[in-house]
């Protein structure tokens, strides 16, 4: 079992962070060098199932850098399943489109575009074996390829897609298996919970999370 803990999940958020900042400012010393970089690539894009079924993000070692809360102010107005086998959080405010919306955690976005019922999608995945996604935009302020940090805006609240009000559809991944944020996210207190999440992937293809 492979546990992320702060000298393996931490020191690639750190790393991805100045990568950032090397690739989005011309005018930043560049903090990695090309292996470097790929390297980090490699490790980000990894199937965190790769030669084991099981992995552990250990959340307790997570510093107030290193996570935000995807869209303050929000509260949830539908949740995760709510009986019609609803794959995400839904979050809204009061202040409508003009909400900007915030990358998790570090990483990679995999997919910016328009993507039938959650309109104009971004994807993004993590260091930490996790993925996380955001539905609904008006707009899409990152990239595919691009590297985000926690906390960095990539998106602008909307009602694109299969949507009746503006709103953040947002959704936590593993494998390509959604699962409920709120393992994750107090979204009453928008804090991030300090804990453990085991990931065991069953002979099924099925993640089991606990």
């Amino acid at each position: 079992m492979t546990i992320y803990s702060p000298v393996k999940a931490l020191s690639l958020t750190l790393l991805l962070a100045c990568a950032c900042a090397a690739t989005h400012n011309s005018t930043a010393t560049k903090a990695y060098n090309d292996d470097d970089l790929q390297s980090l690539k490699q490790e980000v894009m990894k199937n965190p199932f790769a030669n084991r079924k099981q992995f552990t993000v250990d959340f307790s070692v997570y510093a107030s850098k290193d996570w935000h809360y995807p869209f303050p102010g929000a509260k949830v107005i539908s949740s995760f399943g709510d009986g019609r086998h609803h794959a995400g959080t839904d979050l809204k405010t009061t202040a409508g489109a003009r909400d900007t919306l915030y990358a998790a955690f570090a990483g990679v976005v995999t997919l910016s575009e328009s993507r039938s019922g959650y309109g104009n999608l971004v994807l993004i995945r993590h260091a930490n074996g996790l993925e996380t996604a955001y539905g609904h935009n008006r707009k899409n302020l990152v990239q595919q390829g691009q590297w985000v940090v926690a906390g960095q805006p990539i998106a602008i609240v909307g009602r694109t897609g299969r949507a009746s009000t503006e709103h953040l559809h947002f959704e936590v991944r593993v494998d390509g298996q959604a699962f409920d944020s709120s393992k994750i996210f107090d979204h009453s207190t928008h804090q991030l919970r300090k804990g453990k999440l085991t990931f065991t992937k069953r002979s099924n293809g099925h993640v089991k999370i606990h």
